[in-house]
């Protein structure tokens, strides 16, 4: 897409104002879905909330990548539109590990136009260092363009920039001779590779996406959709069907629902027709049972009775309790895992024993993923909000990103709002809420009237201007808006949020009078 590279390239100049604004970076939401090897799993488990936005702590601490990506003008080869995009010319995976599953993912210099929505990598060198596994690679994309001599002066420049900044004793050997990649799949196959993927397996889930694309454009022709898969029935598995879920989130998040029924009638139609689906149905059916066991109001020792009850049936139960977990956040915290080293303590069954240390390293994982993801949520955030405090029209570049506005974004806001507060920066506190409120407008245009007036309510200052609310939106007052009340309710006592379940519960009850 464009031809740069920036070693060394300075990051821009922090905000006036008394606001510290981390350096990182942003990309809009890609529609086209990370091509990473997925584990096997039920794909149509409930999805996993969002990740939780970070606490006040978290919030106002500072973090910043060795390496921050420079902001660099572009233009989308489908449309023309100009746009600024974030490249990075070094990653170090040992000073920011959280990057690692970015790779990966293909989620590092890739752009997505906010006009048409096309995208793709971008044609610039990158250099990753990878302590953990002695290993310095630099990507040289072949569609840049630059000639043998102009590589090895990139890569001789990327390696002193590398070098400065790490201390003597981290230095090695390896790093002497960086290896060299021209294409992105060769390049994370070798990252891949360190996670235990094949090259083989890496090539099959490839296949399986093309494959996932070709059903797509045939979802309304079911006899040409039965010829392909006679064809490619090898590739019908449980990780296509993971595949599929991934995205179909993805469509659900961007409000693709054209692309998203598509995906839901070829889901349905390998359901019904294929040996992996109806494995995947049983699957789903376990899958449903013990969500319902999962009750309002369980305590943190009930539910480590349910999680053992099903870790220890193998693999199959090991992705139910994968699946509870990441539907009892409010529950799966600190205090969950004392009672984990409280079991522990108590037991002398061997058999108990180990799968509590089972169970306990897999929450410990989740944990570190989980922050890790956060972190760089965070990061995208904070380099977004730069990007429209320097614009000289705040609120077009707001709409750039209108698909990036999430509730990492407005919590990251309300902490730089209460930042700069606590330092008396009006201007700044002006100036930001300024940039809240137009969020916040950008968001709810794109939200379904009852999701937005569901949204107005949880923001709704008092009881006076909820009912308002509910006269002015009396046609949204349905059976349906009131079963959304009572599972947000849910999921807000879930998460230990007695007081807005408890107001979201007066809300149903004034839904339900005035129906």
């Amino acid at each position: 897409m464009s031809d740069i590279w920036t070693p060394g390239s300075k990051p821009s100049e922090q905000p006036s104002g008394g606001i510290e604004l981390p350096k990182g970076f942003a990309r809009r939401r890609s529609e086209e879905e990370t091509r990473q090897p997925a584990e096997p799993a039920a794909p149509e488990s409930p999805a996993p909330e969002a990740p939780a936005a970070p606490s006040q702590a978290q919030r106002g601490r500072r973090s910043e990548f060795l390496f921050p990506p420079a902001g660099v003008q572009v233009q989308c080869p489908n449309c023309g539109t100009p746009f600024t995009a974030a490249v990075f010319s070094i990653v170090d995976l040992g000073a920011n590990p959280e990057l690692r599953q970015a790779l990966l993912g293909n989620q590092i210099n890739v752009a997505s136009c906010p006009n048409c929505g096309a995208g793709g990598p971008l044609s610039a060198p990158l250099m990753v260092h990878d302590p953990e596994n002695e290993f310095l690679g630099v990507l040289v994309p072949s569609q840049a363009g630059i000639q043998d001599m102009q590589i090895q002066k990139v890569i001789g420049e990327m390696s002193q920039a590398l070098m400065r900044q790490l201390p003597n004793e981290a230095r090695r050997g390896y790093m002497l001779n960086p290896k060299q990649y021209f294409d992105w799949d060769s390049f994370l196959e070798q990252f891949w590779g360190f996670e235990g993927v094949t090259p083989e397996e890496l090539r099959r889930q490839r296949e399986q996406g093309e494959l996932m694309e070709s059903l797509v454009r045939l979802a309304n022709d079911e006899t040409a959709m039965r010829m392909v898969l006679e064809r490619r029935q090898h590739l019908v598995d449980e990780n296509l069907f993971a595949l599929l879920g991934q995205v179909m989130q993805a469509y659900a998040a961007q409000r693709q629902e054209e692309n998203l029924n598509a995906l839901r009638n070829v889901r349905q139609h390998l359901l019904d027709t294929t040996e992996a689906g109806a494995k995947v149905k049983a699957l789903e059916t376990k899958m449903r049972e013990a969500l319902g066991r999962v009750r309002p109001g369980m305590n943190r020792e009930e539910l480590l009775d349910i999680l053992l009850e099903y870790w220890s049936t193998g693999e199959e139960g090991e992705r139910i309790v994968a699946t509870i977990v990441s539907m009892t956040r409010g529950l799966v915290d600190y205090e969950f895992l004392m009672t984990v080293a409280g079991r522990l303590e108590k037991t002398d069954d061997e058999e108990v024993r180990a799968d509590l240390l089972e169970l306990r390293e897999m929450l410990l994982a989740l944990n570190q993923q989980q922050s890790n993801s956060r972190e760089a949520m965070m990061q995208q955030a904070q380099a977004m909000l730069q990007e429209v405090l320097q614009s000289p029209n705040p609120d077009e570049k707001l709409r750039e990103y209108a698909e990036a506005i999430d509730e990492t974004f407005l919590s990251m806001l309300a902490a730089n709002i209460q930042q700069a507060e606590q330092k008396n920066a009006t201007f700044a506190v002006k100036r930001l809420r300024s940039i809240y409120d137009a969020a916040m407008r950008i968001l709810q245009e794109g939200m379904p009237d009852d999701i937005r007036l569901l949204n107005q309510i949880l923001m709704a200052e008092d009881e006076a201007s909820v009912r308002a609310l509910l006269k002015e939106n009396r046609a949204l007052l349905t059976p349906e808006f009131v079963a959304s009340l009572r599972e947000l309710e849910e999921r807000f006592r879930q998460e230990d949020s007695a007081e807005m379940a408890d107001r979201i519960k007066a809300v149903r009850a004034q839904v339900s009078l005035m129906m």
